[in-house]
């Protein structure tokens, strides 16, 4: 079964690449960009082409940038997240080529529920309820102007997509639970990454998948975990899950097993732990 998901997901992602590298050729040549007319029409400027999306894009930045060097604790990365412009506008460009076959061919049968943690734009969500209409699309994000493009953008497939906190999840019946879990590009931006690795493993549907990475971290910026806890983090997830595929810089796959447990499915750590409730103070934390 592991090598047979492990091929599976090598093809999904040299396809990915392909495709992202295909958009990116695309966009230099002067194609038509789907991105763009999905950004510009949420942002009820349709007329807006690509050099002023970059202008504008470069003045944002510059703009912004006293106030990111400014940022020290997490309550300042917080502030940040919720109310700067910016950050829409980042997660358009970083994700703005991406494709997600890694997450959708881990998505089998219809009615499940796919949780993007961390959504930002839902660069996720929205690539993968395009293809999968018949699933159930749970956004947990800090408020702001990303997450509220990523619902619009969900919200043209599955009507209506979930937006929802962990401690609702963690109350969830535990059929209902998410089949597939995605933390991509979230944790290094938790100053206790390791709480919601241990909230991810609980919250897992049986035989469920966890999609997440861990990038580097110096625990400076907006990146407020520290090498010790990624080390840490990384660790516990290697432990509690089976890891199937991928690398932490990049895009890792992780399984559990399908034996119920009190509280979560897929965790094969000790009872007690499992038992043990974290803190709450990751449950608002984005990408």
């Amino acid at each position: 079964m592991v090598r047979t998901v492990r091929t599976r997901l090598t093809l999904a992602a040299f396809l990915d690449r392909w495709e992202s590298r295909v958009r990116r050729v695309g966009e230099r040549v002067g194609w038509p960009q789907v991105w763009l007319h999905e950004f510009t029409r949420y942002l009820g400027d349709p007329r807006m082409g690509l050099e002023e999306f970059w202008v504008r894009y470069v003045l944002l930045r510059r703009e912004v940038k006293p106030w990111f060097e400014r940022i020290h604790t997490e309550a300042d990365a917080r502030e940040f997240f919720t109310t700067s412009e910016y950050m829409l506008w980042r997660n358009v460009v970083h994700r703005r080529h991406s494709a997600w076959r890694r997450v959708l061919w881990t998505m089998k049968g219809e009615g499940h529920t796919l949780l993007e943690l961390g959504c930002g734009t839902a660069p996720v969500s929205a690539y993968c309820a395009a293809r999968r209409p018949g699933w159930d699309y749970w956004l947990h994000d800090l408020d702001g102007d990303a997450k509220a493009y990523g619902i619009w953008r969900v919200y043209a497939h599955v009507v209506p997509p979930r937006v929802c906190t962990l401690t609702t999840l963690l109350m969830t019946p535990g059929p209902e639970r998410p089949r597939v879990v995605t933390a991509l590009d979230t944790f290094e931006h938790l100053a206790d990454p390791l709480a919601l690795a241990k909230e991810c493993v609980r919250l897992l549907g049986p035989g469920g998948y966890l999609h997440w990475n861990f990038a580097m971290t110096d625990g400076a910026g907006l990146n407020l975990a520290t090498p010790a806890l990624r080390g840490t983090t990384i660790d516990y997830l290697n432990t509690a899950l089976t890891r199937v595929w991928g690398d932490p810089e990049d895009h890792c796959v992780s399984r559990g097993s399908r034996v119920n447990t009190p509280w979560s499915r897929h965790s094969r750590t000790p009872h007690a732990e499992r038992r043990g409730r974290t803190t709450g103070a990751m449950t608002e934390y984005n990408r």
